[in-house]
């Protein structure tokens, strides 16, 4: 799985189901942990494991079955910012691993990669689609209907026993109509009248953005000064714990001004929300409320995630408010109603999968909703509602969103047509990575040239995105060719330089 979130809900299951042979294993677990679990798994005495991506290693004899959910995930990818090397992908590990073994490799997921659904087209992979959602057993979904007192919203699937229930209706909210109307809160019209009635009904919703903290950036009115990290120079994150100041690149924490450092003015100010803003708004709206706020700041580690986890299942909180670790998996029967507080965040960045990433965050999200005998709605505010990324993520419509997002691929180039391979140039000084940078491009260039190779092209040299982190500037090129590894086999380059083939983004 992508996430430790999700472990203690799949163990249980898993554990359930073939009892005494399942084992847990992730980068979380103590050294003495790990080793045990790898002993057990050597020796047999366990033969099922449940994990992160790491847990791909576990020395099991005679591996015939590895099954990736949500496998269009980045998390799946260890990178340079990762835990540092081996540096791969669980994915592609995964397949290697299978076709050497003979065994079977099942990528499962809702929005699958672009990549790997254009493969499934090609019958390099075999596409098992499932057209409906399946919920359950008939005569165990009968049962709770029966013991509830709930009329089950679900029809019979094609198999004589399975269950299925629609995917819960989509209403898209624009947020600038909100504004124009007059409405300055975080919550939609629409939002606070469906949290009002989820409420009073005694049922759970969700309350998903993709941001931690209290605001986004802090700012002087009167010079237009912003907070930014003083090692990634990108803007500092509020937190309301401490009234501190926080960069989630590279944990730097500091004290919120009280006056501007740089005209004195005292009109500072916070923009932007995050979950412990929605938190707060959630109070001041509906005081009686009971919210629990699951991100990377409650829960830094999978005893805590089972608790919250267990928590919210124990409905000891109505609402879950959270970040990407509530998008994906959980299965939360009493939820109706998911409310996204913001769809636009990560839809306009420089990055070639941004489209496809807002596309599977959303959709991933909006399957929290009607999973269970109540059925469920979602809302979406947005200040962008016409992108087709959110209008089909709001329909559901995978295919139409692949039909539409690999067209663009292919006129620009981009996987899966061509292969990108990304090098990093890092340095304290930033004279020297951008000298580094356009040196090797010069090179590059040169060498493509030479070779003949007039399907292949560089991209910069251009300061990442995130340009400066912990004190180390970041320039990089971008390689784009059938394929990068002709171009890069037998070239000579320093050891500070790092290449990165198939990445995942290029932020």
């Amino acid at each position: 799985m992508p996430e430790i979130a999700l472990t203690a809900q799949t163990i249980r299951r898993v554990a359930a189901r073939f009892p005494g042979q399942t084992a847990i294993l992730h980068s979380k677990l103590s050294e003495g942990e790990r080793y045990d679990t790898w002993r057990r798994a050597r020796e047999g005495i366990v033969q099922v494991v449940v994990g992160a991506r790491s847990a791909l290693f576990t020395p099991l004899p005679d591996v015939g079955l590895v099954i990736l959910d949500e496998e269009h995930d980045s998390s799946y990818k260890q990178g340079q910012s990762s835990f540092g090397p081996p540096y791969y992908h669980a994915r592609d590990v995964a397949e290697q691993m299978m076709r050497q073994n003979n065994g079977v490799l099942i990528l499962g997921s809702a929005t699958p990669d672009l990549e790997t659904v254009y493969r499934a087209g090609k019958k390099e992979l075999r596409a098992l689609i499932l057209p409906t959602r399946i919920m359950g057993h008939r005569v165990r979904i009968l049962e709770q209907s029966e013991r509830t007192g709930v009329n089950a919203r679900y029809y019979p699937a094609r198999a004589a026993d399975a269950m299925s229930i629609d995917l819960p209706p989509v209403e898209i909210v624009d947020m600038r109509a909100e504004l124009r109307d007059g409405n300055t809160s975080i919550f939609s019209v629409s939002l606070q009248k469906a949290l009002a009635e989820t409420l009073q009904r005694k049922e759970q919703a969700i309350l998903f953005i993709n941001r931690r903290g209290e605001a986004t950036y802090v700012f002087c009115r009167d010079c237009g000064y912003v907070a930014n990290c003083p090692r990634c120079d990108t803007p500092l994150t509020f937190h309301r714990e401490g009234e501190s100041l926080r960069c989630h690149r590279c944990g730097f924490q500091g004290a919120s001004p009280k006056v501007c450092p740089e005209c004195s003015s005292r009109r500072i100010r916070y923009f932007g929300a995050g979950t412990q803003q929605i938190e707060a708004a959630m109070h001041e709206e509906f005081p009686k409320a009971r919210t629990l706020r699951w991100d990377a700041d409650t829960a830094s580690n999978p005893e805590t995630h089972e608790m919250f986890l267990q928590r919210f299942i124990d409905r000891k909180a109505d609402v879950l408010i959270g970040t990407q670790m509530v998008a994906k998996g959980l299965d939360l029967p009493l939820v109706t109603l998911v409310g996204v507080v913001s769809a636009d965040m990560g839809l306009n960045l420089p990055d070639f999968r941004a489209n496809e990433r807002t596309f599977q965050l959303l959709t991933q999200v909006a399957g929290r909703a009607g999973r269970g005998l109540l059925g469920g709605k979602v809302i979406l505010q947005t200040y962008e509602p016409s992108h087709y990324a959110i209008q089909m993520a709001a329909e559901h419509d995978f295919a139409n969103f692949y039909d539409t997002e690999i067209a663009s691929r292919r006129e620009m180039g981009y996987p899966p047509f061509r292969r990108l391979a990304r090098i990093i140039f890092r340095d304290e000084n930033e004279t020297r990575a951008r000298a580094e940078a356009e040196s090797a491009a010069s090179g590059l260039r040169a060498r493509i040239a030479k070779l003949g190779l007039t399907a292949t092209e560089i991209i910069g040299p251009a300061p990442c995105f995130f340009s400066r982190v912990n004190r180390v500037y970041r320039w990089h090129i971008i390689l784009r060719s059938p394929d990068p590894t002709e171009v890069l086999r037998g070239w000579e380059m320093p050891r500070h330089w790092h290449v990165d083939l198939d990445p995942v983004d290029v932020l």
